[in-house]
């Protein structure tokens, strides 16, 4: 393609716009590549019937897609998603089992104690894999908590505090004597 000539797109009639594209990993490394090896943004830009801005966000952006698409990501992944120490998998994974021995057990969970609970499994695991652990911390917070639920699969949590401690046979007497 000339770099002279200007790129037609399905965007370039006025008053409409350019469907929003989701682009893969792999489509973002040939892109990167294809930069690299000198053709201008201005081309691979129409090539991919993209923006030049999101063909400028992705060389941008280089450095975190290349270290990611390294680390075993598949290669059809869209995002670039955080990733998760081997420390705070274990700990989730032990609160899980934790949690389920509690509700066995009819133990009310408060979520005060899942979280210390939580910084304590996370305590001993840092112990226990020192060099990989080194200058993180962890303070399981309620969006912690939030997010965990999620990626556990817990949905029927019932996180019992003041309204856990309510008088439910009460309650359902009450309406009768009103």
């Amino acid at each position: 393609m000339m770099s002279g000539s200007k790129c037609k797109s399905s965007g370039d009639v006025a008053g409409t716009a350019k469907k929003h594209q989701v682009i893969t990993m792999e489509t973002k490394v040939k892109i990167i590549e294809r930069v690299e090896r000198g053709k201008k943004m201005v081309d691979v830009a129409c090539y991919y019937n993209m923006n030049d801005s999101t063909i400028h966000m992705i060389l941008k952006n280089k450095d975190k897609i290349m270290e990611h698409v390294k680390s075993a990501v598949p290669i059809m992944a869209t995002t670039i998603s955080k990733k998760r120490g081997k420390v705070m998998e274990e700990t989730e994974k032990l609160l899980s089992v934790w949690m389920q021995d509690q509700h066995q057990r009819p133990v009310p969970l408060i979520l005060m104690l899942i979280q210390e609970k939580a910084k304590s499994l996370y305590e001993d695991l840092k112990k226990k894999h020192s060099k990989e652990s080194e200058g993180t911390s962890f303070n399981a917070s309620h969006g912690w908590f939030y997010w965990f639920k999620a990626r556990a699969n817990i949905h029927n949590v019932k996180v019992s505090g003041e309204a856990g401690s309510a008088d439910t046979a009460a309650a359902q007497e009450f309406p009768e004597i009103l």
